[in-house]
This record gives C-alpha cells, sequence and structure tokens, in this order.
C-alpha cells in the first residue's frame, strides 16, 4: 500500500500540484492521499481536481475547517475506489477539554487566538484513515489535538490497519521537550512512525509532516519525499 501526504498551501499553486500529480511516477501508485489546506478555485474543491488528475478509480472527501482570510481552508482524502464503504466523517480537533497550560502558553494563545482543526476519519472494517492538521501555535494545545485522535481511535471498532497521515506543525528544533511527547504519545497508541527517517518536508528543511501506522504494517516499509516547489510543504510518501 501506498500512502501520500501533503500540505498544498490553500492551492496557491493548483497548476503546480496537478501538474506533479499527472507526471511523477510517485502518485501512480498511491493508494490513500491526505491533503491539508485545500481550498476552492472557480468553484470547485481543489480535492475533485487531483482525484481527477490521479486518474480513473479514485474518490474523494473535503471539509472545511475554517475559512482563512477569505479562503476555504480544508483537509481532504483521496482514496482508491473501493477502499471505503461509508463517506468519510469529520473529527473536530478544537472543542478539547480544559488542559493545563503553562503562564507563557497561555500568553501566547491569547496573542494568537487557535485556528478551527479538523481531522477527516475514514473507516471500513480493513482499515481507518485520520487526516490531520494540527495548529501552528502551542505546545501543549498542540499535543492534546493529537491526543483526540487517539482518543477518537480507541473508541471506535477494532480494524486491522490504521494510518494517520498529515501535518503536526512542529515548528522549531526537533529536540524539544513537546516532540518527544507527541512521539512519546504515538508510541503509547502503538504508532509507528513510517516517516522517522526523514528530516525535511518543508521549505524551511524543518520536518512538520508524518504518517504513523498501527496493526498489520508489516516490518519492511519505506518513505520519502519528492522534490517539487508547488508549495511550501514537499509531499510525503510512505509504501509498506
Amino acid at each position: 500500500m501506498r500512502i501520500c501526504t501533503w500540505n498544498i498551501l490553500l492551492g496557491n499553486r493548483l497548476d503546480k500540484v496537478l501538474e506533479t500529480v499527472r507526471t511523477h511516477r510517485d502518485f501512480r501508485d498511491v493508494d490513500l492521499f491526505a491533503i491539508q489546506e485545500a481550498s476552492v478555485h472557480d468553484g470547485r474543491r481543489d480535492a475533485e481536481a487531483i482525484a481527477e488528475a490521479m486518474g480513473d478509480g479514485y474518490s474523494y472527501f473535503q471539509a472545511t475547517a475554517q475559512v482563512f482570510r477569505g479562503r476555504e481552508q480544508a483537509n481532504a482524502l483521496i482514496w482508491r475506489r473501493g477502499l471505503f464503504d461509508e463517506s468519510p466523517q469529520v473529527v473536530s480537533l478544537s472543542d478539547l477539554p480544559a488542559v493545563h497550560l503553562t503562564r507563557a502558553e497561555r500568553t501566547l494563545l491569547r496573542a494568537i487566538p487557535p485556528q478551527r482543526r479538523i481531522a477527516i476519519r475514514a473507516e471500513s472494517d480493513a482499515l481507518r484513515v485520520y487526516v490531520m492538521h494540527l495548529d501552528v501555535v502551542g505546545f501543549t494545545h498542540k499535543l492534546e489535538q493529537f491526543r483526540a485522535m487517539l482518543t477518537d481511535m480507541t473508541s471506535r471498532h477494532a480494524v486491522p490497519l490504521t494510518l494517520i497521515a498529515g501535518d503536526l506543525n512542529t515548528f522549531g528544533p526537533p529536540r524539544l521537550r513537546l516532540w518527544r511527547r507527541i512521539r512519546t504519545a504515538a508510541h503509547e497508541a502503538r504508532l509507528v512512525e513510517l516517516t522517522h527517517g526523514l528530516r525535511r518536508t518543508h521549505w524551511t528543511a524543518q520536518k512538520l509532516d508524518a504518517i504513523y501506522a498501527t496493526g498489520a504494517v508489516g516490518t519492511t516499509h519505506r518513505a520519502w519525499t519528492l522534490n517539487v516547489r508547488a508549495s511550501d510543504h514537499l509531499p510525503v510518501f510512505a509504501d509498506f
């Protein structure tokens, strides 16, 4: 199975995204395509245009998280037709319980109010997939958004394979305590980070995007990025 995750920056260079999807061999065998910061262009959802560019046999779902500077900002999932029997659902990552925040983080979140975030959940008897996009600011706040997906995951019926893919917005030094806490939360949920070996998924040379899996992953898997400039993020792939 091959999964790709890509933050496409509100589709500001949608033509380049579509060209990349049409022409690069890495996309030819994609079964699941998790997209963050999709939008709408000329009255058409970006996910619809991308699914069409990928060829016959794909379905899509796009859900708007918020309107950002007058533009729809959405998560989307494109999948090989037949993987899911029902339409995907939206999981809120903003309606969080009260958590203990440091004074510095409370001050930061007052100065820069959190953006509304969601995850998309698609599932069948064999597979469950989450498309995530965590907030830009807030350390503990971001961790609780990640845990909200884990809570949803454990509340659902068991499936052989679960995947979580998307943009964690983990700006800053990779050894920051917060990022270790996210890795710990993933480990406790028995998630394996398929993209652990990647160093860079963003033009700033930081690693912001990840793909996690639990269940029937197998012992052999690989991950890589595609060096294209259609967004500030790079498309991230994993085969397993």
